[in-house]
């Protein structure tokens, strides 16, 4: 409404058009609070989809971690495993050759035994 219109208006009407503006006003303030309000709760969303995003990177680079960890674990357990089957080979490779010299000096000694026995039989 122009300038001039509202010259032409009583108190009355004045009061109405000042009433139908005041409800517009407060009309248009709520739905600017409802606004700033959904506004807020997409911010906090999108803040949480931030915090979630570096968690599930931080838990990523946690588990990569852990991974690597576990391998290096387990190359150290299968290079110690390895060390552990040449030393158990060697040691019966050195028990068998002992228990061989034995036996061989046990079979040469009843070998005597039975050379002596032989000799004074006849």
């Amino acid at each position: 409404m122009a300038g001039n219109d509202l010259k032409k208006l009583n108190r009355y009407q004045l009061l109405q058009l000042l009433v139908a503006q005041t409800e517009r006003a407060d009309e248009l303030e709520k739905k600017v609070e409802e606004l700033e309000k959904r506004l807020e709760e997409r911010e906090l969303n999108f803040s949480r989809l931030g915090s979630v995003a570096e968690a599930a990177v931080q838990i990523s680079g946690v588990f990569e971690a852990a991974q690597n960890a576990a391998e290096l674990y387990l190359e150290s357990v299968k290079k110690e495993a390895e060390e552990m089957l040449v030393y158990a080979r060697r040691k019966a490779d050195e028990i068998i050759a002992v228990a061989e010299k034995k036996a061989a000096i046990i079979t040469d000694v009843q070998q005597e035994e039975n050379n002596e026995t032989i000799q004074e039989e006849t």
